[in-house]
């Protein structure tokens, strides 16, 4: 996908509307940067724009994607080839490498039968029902659902944040339920890792010192640090500002960092929490490269909260909350990216509609 022509032609589009780029963002419910990104292709308009702008300019998503006007003819002929293709390349057509056995991958999470209640005065609310589920290692697992379908709660309590009120929760062997609230703090900090959507960098450390954080509370040697924060460095593409601050660079260089701080200590389980809400769609993209990277060559198991079926197309895994209560799952197997979102949103209008669980 050529992200600088797809630009050209927004603005081409706009133009001959007699709009700026300030007119077509109001109208959008953006900022006049956001288009002016689209337009010098630093990024791409978000999935949920598509519609929209499609009809301010008078295009057809095809048009779109592909950066020019398409004929009726080829239109009617070509459509769905079209768009496919476009798609196929703007996320990607390999194929996950998977193991010849699924029972090689051992089990690093296991769910049982949780809920949490939250009382108050006068009031119950059930906001986990009865959830059970697991989680291989090294897999890359994505929880979806509306705000309010308890996802991030749930993502709480295997977090160790906050304590089911039934059911157990596994991870590595540790039911973590049964432990006091000091022993579950010691537990956070030495098998969990964290990446959030607004970074959670602490501002008066340079990059590589928080990384070097999560390697001493975890009393990592002095003389081992540097070759691991070297090479995650290297790995994730920010050698070039681990002496600068983090106000001082990128929101991508930023959630990079997140991510060298959450492997590096070795936990046995990432918990991400939106992590591409902050991000741009080109650095959101780097980002979940580097998920699926950590996955596959470091064996890091990733699980992910997420609204976004972009991102929820690069998991191994995805599982639907409704209400509470996981109403579906679907495993990518061997699709290719582009089939998998396809079916994602197949499984989310399937939802909507009122689909039976199963």
């Amino acid at each position: 996908m050529d992200q600088i022509k797809i630009g050209a032609f927004i603005a081409e589009c706009r133009k001959k509307r007699g709009w700026t780029q300030n007119q077509l963002a109001e109208q959008l419910g953006l900022t006049g940067k956001a288009v002016s990104k689209w337009e010098t292709g630093r990024s791409m308009p978000d999935l949920s724009l598509f519609s929209s702008l499609c009809s301010l300019l008078e295009i057809s998503v095809n048009e779109l994607m592909a950066g020019a006007y398409i004929s009726e003819e080829e239109l009617r002929s070509k459509t769905d080839e079209v768009l496919m293709e476009v798609i196929t390349n703007w996320l990607g057509q390999e194929e996950r490498e998977r193991k010849a056995s699924g029972d090689k991958s051992e089990r690093i999470l296991k769910v049982s039968n949780v809920s949490k209640i939250y009382e108050t005065e006068n009031r119950k609310t059930l906001a986990v029902d009865d959830v059970s589920f697991e989680v291989q290692q090294g897999s890359f697992v994505g929880i979806m659902g509306k705000s309010g379908s308890g996802k991030t709660t749930l993502l709480n309590l295997i977090a160790t944040i906050d304590k089911p009120t039934d059911g157990k929760v596994d991870i590595g062997g540790q039911i973590i339920t049964d432990l006091s609230e000091c022993k579950r703090a010691q537990f956070r900090r030495e098998h969990l890792g964290f990446i959030f959507q607004e970074y959670n960098l602490l501002d008066t450390l340079t990059i590589y010192e928080n990384i070097a954080l999560a390697l001493t509370v975890k009393d990592t040697l002095r003389e081992n640090r540097n070759q691991i924060i070297s090479e995650l460095a290297e790995r994730l593409a920010i050698t070039s500002v681990v002496d600068r601050y983090p106000y001082e660079v990128s929101g991508g260089q930023r959630q990079r960092c997140a991510c060298a701080r959450a492997v590096a200590a070795k936990p046995d389980i990432i918990l991400a929490d939106e992590p591409t809400g902050a991000l741009d769609s080109h650095a959101a993209r780097q980002l979940l490269d580097i998920f699926v990277m950590l996955c596959r060559e470091y064996g890091t198991t990733i699980l992910m909260v997420t609204h976004d079926v972009l991102s929820a197309s690069y998991c191994d895994r995805i599982l639907f909350m409704q209400d509470g209560r996981i109403e579906a799952a679907l495993s990518r197997g061997q699709m290719s990216r582009p089939d998998f979102l396809t079916k994602i949103l197949e499984k989310i209008v399937w939802m909507e509609e009122g689909g039976n669980v199963f």
